[in-house]
């Protein structure tokens, strides 16, 4: 798959209630507030920017190059008619040279938990790997105190495959445990055309 030929322009999607579009350096101040919440640097383990420099190199690396170099995407989540970011989910070590795996993540504002929102995002954006990317398998590394994600999973038709000793680091970069779930393209065969119908266009 020639990857910079197959997707030329960074796809937008569009669900029931939600726009995922790209993310620009323009939302630097957004990112900086975001990945500074004590829920998201928790979640997910991972210092907060320590300024609005440091924001913006980590907005390149994780959104801008990743796309750029065709390794990977992240999405910004929008709520309809809203033109304000209210979290992010996207692919991330996508798999060379045949691109069948990659590993998915996200997050969200505390204020829209409990909403599916992050359940329909990340739906759109399954369906989107295993038919636009042509995956075969999606990982999902979870630390095992974030259960809200670990119940995602689950909800979402990830299998739990096990614990990966010491596998990364939390914020602190003390070594931490991640729980590995899996989705492979015959799981999603099997539930798509019943999970779709709750999420509405893509395109």
């Amino acid at each position: 798959m020639n990857r910079s030929l197959r997707f030329k322009k960074f796809p937008e999607l569009k669900t029931n209630r939600l726009v995922l579009r790209e993310v620009t350096i323009a939302d630097t101040e957004w990112y900086l507030e975001h990945f500074s919440r004590k829920e998201i640097v928790q979640g997910q383990g991972f210092p907060a920017p320590k300024g609005m420099k440091d924001a913006r190199k980590e907005l390149q690396l994780y959104f801008v190059d990743l796309f750029k170099n065709r390794n990977g995407f992240g999405w910004g989540i929008e709520r309809k008619g809203e033109l304000a970011l209210i979290g992010s989910c996207g692919y991330y070590k996508w798999l060379k040279p045949d691109g069948r795996q990659a590993e998915i993540g996200f997050d969200l504002d505390p204020p829209y938990w409990g909403q599916g929102i992050m359940k329909e995002a990340l739906t759109a954006i399954i369906d989107f790997g295993f038919q636009k990317m042509k995956l075969n398998r999606i990982e999902m590394l979870v630390m095992p105190r974030n259960e809200r994600s670990s119940g995602l999973a689950g909800k979402l038709g990830f299998k739990k495959e096990g614990v990966l000793r010491e596998h990364g680091f939390d914020e602190k970069m003390r070594p931490t445990d991640d729980v590995i779930f899996s989705m492979l393209r015959r799981d999603w065969v099997k539930r798509r055309s019943t999970v779709m119908r709750t999420v509405g266009p893509r395109t």
